[in-house]
């Protein structure tokens, strides 16, 4: 996807958020802290680890706006952005993404509860929208581990990304040999 505004990132946000929703929605018993083996993270851990990750893209943008704002960047009318892990084709990269310790999920948290931390990031990023849309981020840097240097505006396209891959994990655990009924 090229996204050519913040409302076109945001609004790909979203539509990643609500797939996720739906991917864990109505899961009963064990469903969500069935691991399918050892080492693999299960339902729980994965939209926990996604809370803990949205999070931390919302801080990091709004450090880096922070930075813009403080620069005097002026607005940016146009974008012309692609995708930061997506391959060739828009479709996920195989690629496996290895989590850094500070975001690997305790175990802690419920289903229900990351999923209202991804919405409170998501209103948070609607929050500064305007700040976001009245100076360019373009410049703004902070490095990610497994990618390098990239600006604001692809952290904010890489939360939507990041949801997809973990997305299609739990679709992998849920097709899983002895994934309860």
């Amino acid at each position: 996807m090229a996204y050519r505004s913040l409302a076109d990132i945001l609004a790909a946000n979203e539509a990643a958020h609500a797939r996720f929703v739906a991917a864990v929605s109505n899961l009963s018993g064990a469903q969500p802290d069935f691991r399918p083996a050892e080492g693999r993270w299960t339902i729980a851990e994965n939209a926990e680890h996604v809370g803990i990750v949205n999070d931390g893209f919302l801080r990091i943008t709004h450090k880096l706006l922070k930075q813009a704002e403080a620069a005097g960047n002026p607005p940016k009318t146009e974008l012309d952005l692609g995708h930061t892990t997506l391959d060739e084709n828009g479709n996920q990269h195989p690629t496996k993404f290895p989590a850094p310790d500070r975001v690997k999920p305790p175990g802690e948290a419920k289903v229900d509860d990351s999923l209202a931390k991804m919405r409170e990031t998501l209103d948070g990023f609607a929050a500064i929208k305007e700040r976001i849309e009245a100076t360019d981020l373009s410049d703004e840097k902070f490095p990610h581990p497994a990618i390098g240097e990239i600006n604001a505006y692809q952290w904010m396209i890489l939360l939507g990304e990041h949801n997809d891959r973990h997305r299609l994990q739990i679709e992998q655990i849920k097709a899983s040999a002895g994934y309860p009924a």
